[in-house]
C-alpha cells in the first residue's frame, strides 16, 4: 500500500503594511510530491527544501509602544523561532515577543508585540487573568511554542495547521493547551506525562521520556516522526528502532535527547551515539546518502564514506536546523548536512553527507586546527551557535542580517566572536559569561551572566524585543515586559 505524501507550497512572504519582507530562505525551494512505500525506509531522493509551507499572515503592524524602562531580567531560559522569542523567568512564568502568527506568543490574541509580553495559562481567553506557572523549560518552533511543566507534562500554542500542537487538532491556539497522551484522539482524556526533554521543529516536536523513549507528532512529510510511515500525526506516537519498517514492533529506547530540525530529527541514545530520521535532502541525517528516512538511521563518524563502518559517539548534545550540529563530550562540535551559507563552519560552502569538525576562529579551508571547548551548541534556520566554556559565544554561517552578531553583514564559513552590547565593528568587547544562547531564523538570543537576555539579527517582526522593528548587527538589550 501506497500513502502520498502532502505536498506543501514554499514559505510565503509574509505581507506587512507599509513593509516589503526581504526574503529569508537561501536556499532554492523545489515543489516536489513525494511517494512513501509503507515498509521501506527511504521516503524518497528530495534535493532542495520540502514543500511545505501553510499560508500564515501576521496581523497589521502594529505602531510601536513606547519602551518600558528597564530590561528583562530574571530569566532562565531563552528559545528563538521563526519570528517569535521566547524567554523562562525564574518563577516559572513565560513571556513572548515578535510576530503573533496564529497566536504563538501565548497571549490570547494574533497581535505583534515588540516588547515581551506574558503567556496566559491553560484555559484562559483576552484579556487573560492568569498566567502560565511552574514551567522548566520552552522551545520556539516556526510559529508555534513548547513548555516543559515541572509535573513533566507539556503544553502548547500557536499555528496548529500541521497539528503540531499535539491536541489531537488543526485548530490554532492563542493559548496554550495540554499535549494529548500517545494513542488519544480528541477531545483528549489523557495527556502526555514523564517527559524528560522537548524540543520543537517547523511543524513538528519531538519528546524524551524518563523511561527513555523518543515521541513525535506533528507533520510526517518526509518520514521526520520517524514512525516509520508518512502519516500526520496529531497526538504523539513513538519513535520506531534503527533498522525497524512500519508496522514497527520495536522502538527507539535509551533516548537521552532529541533536536527537531527543519524537516528532520536526531537524537541522542544508549552510548551516547547519534541517530537520524526525515529529510536528508543535503546530508542532513549524516548516514552518507542523501536518501530521505522514516526511520532512525544511525549518523556515520568523522571522516567515514557510505557505506560507513564506524558510527559517531560520545554525543553529549545535538542541535538541527537545516543542517546537524552534535557537541561531543571532549567539547568539539560535529557538523553536517545542508552548507549553503558555510554554517558547518569548516571553511567552505559544500554540503556534507558525514560529519566534519568546525575550524578555529581565525582559520581558512583546508583547517588544520579546530573548535573546541565548547559547551552549549545552536543551529539556527542557516547559521550555527557556539556558547564557550570561558562564557564566550561564536557564530558562523548566514549573516544577511546581522545574526552573527559580529557588527558586520558578512556571512562566514568559520567562527567569528559575538561583539559585546553597544559595539560597533570593528568590535573591540565581545559578549563573556554568558548561560545560554539559542538561534532563530537569522537572528540570536544569548542569556547574560546578570539573567537579562540579548538579541541580534533581523527584527522585522520585532522578534528582538527591544521596542524597533531595526535590524541589530550586535546585540541589544531585550527590554522588559510593559506593565
Amino acid at each position: 500500500m501506497v500513502s502520498q505524501l502532502r505536498g506543501r507550497s514554499s514559505r510565503p512572504p509574509i505581507a506587512v503594511p507599509g513593509r516589503s519582507l526581504r526574503p529569508v530562505r537561501a536556499a532554492a525551494v523545489v515543489v516536489l510530491a513525494v511517494a512513501l512505500a509503507v515498509g521501506d525506509a527511504s521516503v524518497g531522493n528530495v534535493s532542495g527544501l520540502p514543500p511545505e509551507r501553510p499560508a500564515t499572515s501576521v496581523s497589521a503592524r502594529p505602531v510601536p509602544p513606547r519602551a518600558a524602562p528597564g530590561e528583562l531580567g530574571s530569566v532562565t531560559a531563552v528559545a528563538a523561532g521563526y519570528w517569535h522569542s521566547l524567554a523562562l523567568r525564574s518563577d516559572g512564568t513565560v513571556v513572548a515577543w515578535g510576530a503573533n502568527v496564529g497566536g504563538v506568543l501565548g497571549d490570547g490574541t494574533t497581535v505583534s508585540r515588540s516588547t515581551p509580553v506574558r503567556v496566559c495559562a491553560v484555559g484562559q481567553t483576552a484579556p487573560c487573568t492568569r498566567f502560565l506557572t511552574d514551567v522548566v523549560a520552552v522551545r520556539a518552533g516556526d510559529f508555534h511554542s513548547l513548555a516543559l511543566l515541572r509535573d513533566r507534562t507539556v503544553v502548547s500554542w500557536g499555528s496548529n495547521t500541521e497539528s503540531q500542537l499535539g491536541d489531537g487538532t488543526t485548530i490554532n491556539r492563542t493559548v496554550p493547551v495540554r499535549v494529548c497522551a500517545v494513542g488519544q484522539t480528541a477531545p483528549c482524556s489523557q495527556f502526555l506525562h514523564g517527559i524528560r526533554s522537548i524540543s520543537a521543529g517547523t511543524f513538528h516536536n519531538l519528546a524524551a521520556t524518563d523511561t527513555g523513549l523518543a515521541l513525535a507528532w506533528g507533520s510526517n512529510y518526509v518520514g521526520r516522526l520517524g514512525d516509520g510511515t508518512g502519516i500526520y500525526r496529531p497526538v504523539p506516537v513513538q519513535v520506531c528502532a534503527v533498522g525497524e519498517s512500519a508496522p514497527c514492533t520495536r522502538f527507539l529506547s535509551g533516548v537521552r535527547s532529541v533536536a527537531a530540525g527543519a524537516a528532520h530529527s536526531l537524537a541522542v541514545v544508549d552510548n551516547a551515539s547519534a541517530v537520524a530520521w526525515g529529510w536528508n535532502g543535503q546530508g542532513q541525517l549524516g548516514d552518507g546518502s542523501t536518501l530521505n528516512r522514516a526511520v532512525p538511521v544511525r549518523v556515520c563518524a568523522l571522516g567515514q564514506v557510505a557505506p560507513c563502518q564506524r558510527f559517531l559517539t560520545a554525543v553529549n548534545a545535538v542541535a538541527a536546523g537545516f543542517h546537524s550540529m552534535a557537541l561531543r563530550g571532549d567539547g568539539s562540535p560535529a557538523v553536517w548536512g545542508m552548507n549553503t551559507d558555510g554554517q558547518l563552519g569548516d571553511g567552505t560552502t559544500v554540503d556534507r553527507t558525514t560529519p566534519v569538525r568546525v575550524c578555529a576562529p581565525g582559520e581558512t579551508a583546508p583547517c588544520t586546527r579546530f573548535l573546541y571547548g565548547v559547551r552549549q551548541i545552536a543551529a539556527g534556520e542557516s547559521h550555527s551557535m557556539a556558547q564557550l566554556s570561558s562564557g564566550g559565544v561564536l557564530t558562523w554561517g548566514d549573516n544577511l542580517l546581522g545574526g552573527l552578531g559580529d557588527g558586520t553583514f558578512i556571512s562566514r564559513s568559520t567562527p567569528v566572536r559575538v561583539c559585546a552590547v553597544g559595539q560597533t565593528a570593528p568590535c573591540t568587547r565581545y559578549l563573556v559569561l554568558i548561560r545560554a544562547v539559542s538561534a532563530g531564523v537569522r537572528y540570536s538570543l544569548a542569556l547574560q551572566p546578570d539573567y537579562t537576555v540579548a538579541a541580534w539579527g533581523y527584527n522585522d517582526f520585532f522578534q528582538l524585543g527591544d521596542g524597533t522593528s531595526i535590524q541589530r548587527p550586535v546585540p541589544v538589550q531585550v527590554l522588559a515586559p510593559r506593565t
